[in-house]
């Protein structure tokens, strides 16, 4: 099960011959060399937008729900359990159905708790976000090196690949889950090729396993499609019994990630991601003519997105060296040697039409999220060609051919952004530089890797000046202490229900000295120690959104949430705040002001509590019943003795009660797909009650009874199933070749006089 590349020799490395016609191969003298500057690279560009943005890694859905969520995973297996659901961030709490979560990844629950002590939130994301940029450095160049390319071209790609700009404006800045998704991928592409090559395929189980149980679909896409082309590879390279390895490699790890994504798939019916269609409405939806300019360092695509239609980022961007050196490559090799890298092809193929394609197909959204994948192959295929050389001849028409798609790249930008002209101009002048000093000094000398290396942090400098945020997406400049946060919260108790809508604060007003002492948004309450339903939710419960008005980072859009608080629904005598026992309500004085009202009955307002001016506080008057558990209220007629939490999900009650009539207990906890419940140990129906709370009927008959309110993942019977035969399959990829290389090691120990005495 080594990881080496012993089947195909990559120590070869070819190069065209530098200006002075003497040889200089870079990297002949040290194999680690080339990798070390490379992680020094992305290591030193990772922190270049730090300089004038400390929070650009804190932003948007990371700050939202990255930062929240890893908390909460970190915090919760260094108490020994596993946040499966979590009650007290209502609708972002179910973790199991959010799938996306990364709680059944190794890597995510390790750099989750290894940057929890970390007390500044930004620091903590940063460093997290850090450390998979390098892992996608070293996964893209140990692929590059296994397609035979040299250590220090391999070194140029890994380097340029977390440098891509919706990787590293998009993804690194906002979705800390596709950027783990992405760094991944490489290193699911090279066990495959190991596999394709006769190394064992339980190595690809396992990267598969890493990249999937992140919990995000398109990874799961993407390594279903790179190991639909390495079996095609391994087809037409005459292995074919190595594609029958990865296609059970592939089943093993879908097996294994049942767990992860079936959950998702059984509870979305409760949120808005039930009924997801195909359809096309150009939302984040690239084109053909959006990959002409993957080498002009401050384009701005024209590409419909959140409430613009331009992106405010270089979201095409793959390096300023692609395009222009075009014209000096040996495009022979292509042709002449398709067979092993017919693999490349397919799955470049498959993700350039599913790009081009519909801007929604299932669960599957916003091609232009697909353009990562897409550059791997591209990257791969331009170092192969880099690779054998560059060619000499017809030099001034080469230069003047690279002069040229240097300038039509320039002018494709400035023509997305025609008031940009003064950058436009020097991100031209700055390329036109480089790409001079590459074609002086060759591309695979050591000077040639200098100014790669160089520029790809010279250009990087500039885009993060020129970009220093992504404003497409939302800058929520959260508090970034955790210490601070606890303290400042602490005023909340108990159920804290907030009724604000981020739109109506002034952009002004939402920062941690002036809105960020009374409210929060996404599920940052979760790390001040706040129980709210106002929580971050990528599949949402429709119930409670409607009653509510929240969307999906937990803003509240509408002022009727104040009104529906304090209505009694359909056979209750208690208000639906009462039934979500909630003991802490702020009220944004901008959306609904209440400071002029008598406050409703039980309450008190609390001014102690209101730090800003922006918001009203209200807060219960008598201490809750049933202070054990989470139960909000019973029928007529039944009287509640004891209640009482065992762990985080499971409840356990006991009651009296008088009369026949239909009975039923209601808790403050939604009813997300999973509930059971037992009456003297007889199966209980669980139902949906008012904005979508659990509900419990009572047996008739039963006068006297003990309920135990259950929960567990929807499908966990079929996921436990599904682990145990992939496990199996895994074991089996270890144990047939060893069986297998035992009988011929057997076969050929047996002697001819011992053959003729057999016989």
């Amino acid at each position: 099960m080594s990881l080496s590349t012993a089947t195909e020799r990559v120590d070869t490395e070819p190069a065209e011959p530098p200006a002075d016609g003497r040889p200089r191969r870079f990297g002949t003298n040290s194999r680690f060399l080339a990798p070390v500057i490379m992680f020094a690279v992305v290591a030193i560009g990772a922190c270049l937008p730090l300089i004038g943005n400390h929070i650009f890694y804190f932003w948007d859905d990371t700050a939202g729900v990255g930062v929240p969520v890893w908390h909460r995973i970190a915090d919760a297996y260094l108490h020994g359990h596993i946040p499966l659901l979590n009650l007290d961030m209502w609708r972002g709490g179910d973790f199991s159905a959010e799938g996306a979560t990364g709680m059944w990844n190794p890597l995510v629950v390790a750099v989750a708790i290894a940057t929890y002590p970390i007390d500044n939130l930004a620091v903590g994301i940063a460093v997290g976000k850090i450390f998979f940029m390098l892992i996608m450095a070293g996964g893209s160049y140990l692929l590059a090196r296994n397609y035979g390319i040299r250590r220090s071209l391999a070194a140029v790609i890994g380097a340029m690949l977390p440098f891509a700009g919706y990787s590293f404006f998009m993804d690194s800045t906002a979705w800390v889950n596709a950027l783990m998704t992405t760094a991944l991928i490489p290193w699911v592409w090279w066990t495959a090729r190991l596999t394709r090559q006769g190394r064992s395929a339980f190595w690809l189980v396992i990267t598969g396993y890493l990249a999937c149980s992140l919990g995000n679909p398109y990874s799961l896409l993407a390594v279903g499609l790179l190991i639909l082309a390495m079996m095609v590879e391994a087809w037409f390279t005459g292995v074919r019994r190595r594609a029958v390895a990865m296609a059970v490699a592939g089943l093993s790890v879908l097996l294994l990630n049942v767990m992860v994504f079936l959950p998702l798939l059984l509870s979305e019916s409760v949120g808005y991601r039930a009924g997801s269609g195909t359809f096309n409405d150009g939302f984040l939806k690239p084109s053909l003519t959006n990959l002409l300019e993957m080498s002009s360092p401050n384009v701005q695509p024209e590409i419909t997105n959140f409430g613009s239609s331009f992106l405010t980022v270089p979201a095409v961007y793959l390096a300023w060296f692609v395009l222009p050196m075009l014209p000096w490559l040996k495009w022979r090799l292509l042709r002449e040697q398709w067979r092993p890298y017919i693999g490349l092809y397919v799955f470049g193929l498959m993700y350039l039409m599913l790009m081009l394609g519909p801007s929604q197909i299932w669960l599957f959204r916003w091609p232009l999220r697909l353009i990562d994948y897409f550059w791997f192959p591209v990257a791969i295929i331009w170092g192969l060609l880099v690779n054998q050389g560059l060619h000499t001849t017809y030099r001034r028409r080469r230069v003047l051919a690279s002069v040229a798609i240097i300038m039509f790249g320039a002018w494709l930008a400035w023509g997305e952004r025609p008031n940009h002209k003064f950058e436009e101009l020097i991100g031209t002048a700055v390329v036109l530089g480089l790409v001079a000093l590459l074609i002086r000094f060759g591309i695979n000398s050591r000077s040639g890797f200098a100014v790669l290396m160089v520029g790809i942090l010279v250009v990087l400098g500039l885009q993060v000046h020129w970009f220093p945020g992504n404003y497409n997406v939302i800058d929520y400049q959260f508090p970034n202490s955790t210490k601070q946060l606890k303290a400042q919260f602490a005023k909340y108790q108990g159920v804290t229900v907030q009724i604000a809508n981020m739109s109506d604060f002034a952009g002004s007003d939402l920062l941690p000295d002036r809105a960020y002492k009374d409210v929060l948004f996404g599920s940052e309450y979760s790390v001040a120690g706040v129980e709210s339903p106002t929580a971050y939710s990528g599949i949402g419960y429709t119930k409670m959104d409607n009653a509510l008005c929240m969307i999906y980072q937990g803003t509240t859009t509408c002022p009727q949430a104040w009104q529906t608080l304090w209505q009694r629904p359909a056979d209750y005598s208690a208000p639906f705040a009462d039934l979500m026992r909630a003991q802490t309500i702020v009220v944004q004085n901008a959306l609904i002001d209440t400071r002029n009202a008598p406050p409703p009955t039980g309450w008190h307002r609390s001014p102690a509590d209101e730090q800003t001016g922006l918001v009203t506080v209200y807060k219960r008057d008598a201490p809750l019943q049933w202070p054990g558990g989470r139960l909000s209220d019973v029928t007529d007629g039944v009287q509640v003795t004891a209640d009482s939490m065992n762990g985080t999900t499971e409840e356990t009650l006991s009651y009296q009660r008088t009369g026949d009539g239909p009975a039923s207990l209601t808790f403050a906890r939604l009813d997300w797909p999973g509930y059971t419940a037992t009456v003297n140990g007889q199966a209980a129906t669980v139902r949906n009650g008012p904005a979508g709370l659990v509900v419990v009927d009572l047996p008739a008959g039963v006068g006297n009874g003990q309920v135990q309110l259950s929960w567990s993942p929807p499908g966990t019977n079929v996921s436990i199933v599904a682990a145990i035969l992939g496990g199996l399959l895994a074991i089996g990829l270890i144990v047939a070749p060893w069986l297998s290389r035992r009988r011929r090691r057997d076969q050929s120990d047996i002697t001819p006089a011992e053959g003729e005495l057999t016989a």
